[in-house]
């Protein structure tokens, strides 16, 4: 997806031609990689199987960093090469990207090299200890992507019922009839919320703009409504106008609680919202409103990044 596309979706239809999936051949990289086949076979889009190495300590004698690196990394592409082979067996355009050095970087970059319309991974949604002391990759990602990001939180439910065979091209596949565009109704939104608007009607899809009024009064909502509205009008076509649903927050609720406990109440198959810009040292504290989000989503979020423009 271009930079334009997202400032104008009105201008064009919204392909995703190349998909990048970040894999460590975990349960968590794999539940996300059903969701980008399905996203795969309706688009016709080629998959780009990504995975990254960490380098070893530049510290380490040169010969020992060599062989470790070998020895940690040929296996690593091996089974990258099999899963590769086994998506051109299902019938998807594939193609593997071995890469070393950090994660966040690595995946950012090979996404931009390789003109990449859509990112789909997986995220543990950790909290506490361990989001202290590992921090989140998906999170980092998504607050840094050029293009959107589709993040497979702990709770989404997988693509195919476990009763049901082991996913391949021919059967079902997800398709979003419910889309919730959480959204801080402030102009610089509107983009987003256009956006998501878009995605809805090319898929015949339910949609709802969602806000939860936190402000606690200090703005009207009749004039946040319509700056809001000003905003996103031209961005649409014709005289369409998305349905706007607003919540008061209770008090001792989280926004990220809110906007989840409605995808679990309408069973929605996507939310889409906006991630502004932040250092990866915030992954490690308390998670704003969009990790909590990903955190509890019955669903996939899709995260647009809107490159220092007021989000979540």
């Amino acid at each position: 997806m271009t930079t334009s596309a997202l400032q104008n979706p009105a201008l064009s239809k919204i392909a995703f031609d190349r998909i990048l999936v970040p894999i460590d051949f975990s349960d968590v990289s794999q539940r996300a990689l059903e969701y980008a086949k399905s996203i795969a076979k309706l688009n016709d889009s080629l998959i780009l199987l990504a995975h990254a190495t960490e380098a070893i300590n530049p510290i380490t004698p040169a010969e020992v960093v060599w062989f470790g690196q070998l020895t940690v990394q040929q296996p690593e592409e091996e089974k990258l090469e099999a899963q590769g082979a086994e998506l051109h067996s299902l019938g998807f355009r594939a193609k593997t990207v071995s890469l070393t050095g950090s994660i966040q970087e690595e995946i950012l970059a090979s996404a931009d090299r390789e003109n990449v319309d859509l990112i789909v991974l997986g995220t543990h949604g950790r909290t506490g200890v361990p989001r202290f002391l590992f921090g989140s990759e998906a999170e980092a990602m998504y607050r840094h992507a050029h293009c959107p990001i589709v993040v497979v939180g702990p709770a989404a439910k997988p693509v195919c019922a476990p009763a049901q065979a082991p996913f391949s091209v021919a059967e079902a596949n997800w398709h979003p009839r419910d889309i919730i565009c959480a959204c801080d109704l402030d102009p610089s939104s509107a983009p987003t919320a256009a956006y998501a608007y878009r995605l809805a009607k090319e898929h015949g899809s339910k949609f709802t703009i969602f806000h939860v009024d936190d402000s606690e009064g200090k703005t009207s909502k009749e004039m946040q409504l319509l700056r809001f509205e000003k905003a996103l009008a031209p961005l649409l076509i014709g005289d369409e106008k998305p349905f706007i649903l607003w919540r008061t927050l209770l008090i001792g609720y989280g926004l990220g609680s809110t906007v989840a406990d409605l995808a679990i109440e309408r069973d929605s198959d996507l939310i889409v919202m906006g991630a502004d810009t932040a250092p990866h040292a915030k992954t490690h504290f308390p998670r704003g409103i969009a990790p909590q989000v990903v955190a509890k989503a019955p669903c996939p979020v899709m995260i647009l990044h809107q490159h220092g423009e007021p989000a979540f």
